[in-house]
């Protein structure tokens, strides 16, 4: 109740501190499963409390199975019930066919696009399919951005520090329909640039 005074008047989002979702079936533990969808339902209470809009969360690398979409989908009207907007983020060296496929099972579900992580998909691989393609099949569901860069590791750079070109990115998204660019850069001097870097271009659109 202290962070929600201290916190009153400001434009909260949250990031759930659950790890990969389902992922815990990978090693034959699945009461974890149960454990963990607990604990962002818990999260979702805290967003309410706290007066948070959204709260980004993440799921398994694979793609999920046909029981735990369903269970899922309650987790989903759970948060609708609450009025809190849950926003799927794709794994560092995440597989673009399990994200795909993410978004078409949950069509309402906004996305939020991790600069860094895409360029780990690119660079190792995993992606799957053109960097335009994915873009082009994604661009209409980004609703949040997480800003940084890297060279093929996911080690938050600034956004002048690695290579992903983000500018041209940028460029391919629907901008109108990009709530929050939070920056996920690990040194001050780099939060700074980055900043300054994403100040310019927007200055430009």
């Amino acid at each position: 109740m202290k962070a929600k005074e201290f916190l009153k008047g400001k434009d909260l989002s949250m990031h759930s501190q659950t790890s990969r979702i389902f992922s815990c079936s990978n090693y034959g533990l699945k009461e974890f499963n149960i454990a963990e969808l607990n604990v962002l339902k818990a999260e979702i209470i805290l967003c309410k409390i706290l007066g948070a809009k959204e709260l980004i969360f993440h799921l398994k690398q694979e793609k999920l199975t046909k029981k735990e979409k369903e269970i899922f989908k309650e987790v989903l009207k759970f948060a609708k019930k609450n009025k809190i907007e849950l926003i799927y983020e794709s794994n560092g060296y995440f597989i673009g066919e399990t994200c795909l496929d993410i978004l078409k099972e949950f069509p309402k579900l906004g996305y939020n696009l991790d600069l860094g992580h895409l360029n780990t998909a690119i660079e190792n691989k995993t992606l799957g399919l053109s960097l335009d393609k994915f873009i082009s099949l994604i661009k209409n569901r980004v609703v949040y951005i997480h800003a940084h860069n890297n060279r093929g590791k996911d080690t938050h750079e600034s956004l002048d520090k690695g290579t992903l070109d983000w500018q041209y990115v940028l460029n391919m998204l629907n901008l109108s329909k990009i709530k929050k660019i939070i920056l996920e850069v690990r040194i001050p001097k780099d939060i700074a640039k980055t900043k300054k870097l994403l100040e310019n271009y927007l200055k430009k659109k």
